[in-house]
């Protein structure tokens, strides 16, 4: 008898702290999404100060066959902010997992690129890790395989 109580009290009690926890799921969900759209603001703006701080101390860039870590990827912003090409992204998420203080998000990027009044369509497929580091998310990580020129 004595087990069916605490079966039944671990039963009520997961049904109790379930929606806390959800409404911290959605809650994370949420500002996962925002960091990802905020950091692509920082990248079309070349601020290369608040990218930085978006991201990891560890932080890595999979594109192109290649593994850039930070220092190398703000150098590349660096140099194509000479150029005065204006970005605009569009997002597509395809799902946001969270396990404690890791997550992770599958997502698709469609981005025009316009240099010299030239303007120019891309989509990625991209998966990104982040990392919650005291209370605020980071990334850590970004996977990127363009899929077509549009």
């Amino acid at each position: 008898m004595g087990q069916r109580i605490l079966l039944l009290l671990f039963v009520v009690s997961g049904f109790l702290v379930a929606p806390g926890a959800q409404a911290q799921y959605k809650a994370d969900s949420a500002k996962i999404v925002t960091l990802l759209e905020e950091d692509y603001k920082t990248l079309a703006n070349y601020d290369t100060i608040k990218h930085r701080l978006n991201c990891t101390y560890d932080y890595q860039l999979v594109e192109e066959g290649e593994v850039w870590n930070i220092d190398k990827e703000i150098d590349y912003i660096s140099k194509i902010a000479l150029s005065k090409a204006s970005r605009t992204n569009e997002f597509f998420i395809r799902s946001v997992k969270i396990s404690g203080s890791t997550a992770y998000a599958v997502y698709d990027l469609r981005s025009t690129i316009t240099e010299e009044g030239n303007a120019k369509k891309y989509r990625w497929l991209e998966s990104a890790i982040f990392r919650k580091v005291g209370n605020r998310w980071r990334i850590a990580l970004i996977h990127s395989t363009r899929v077509e020129r549009l």
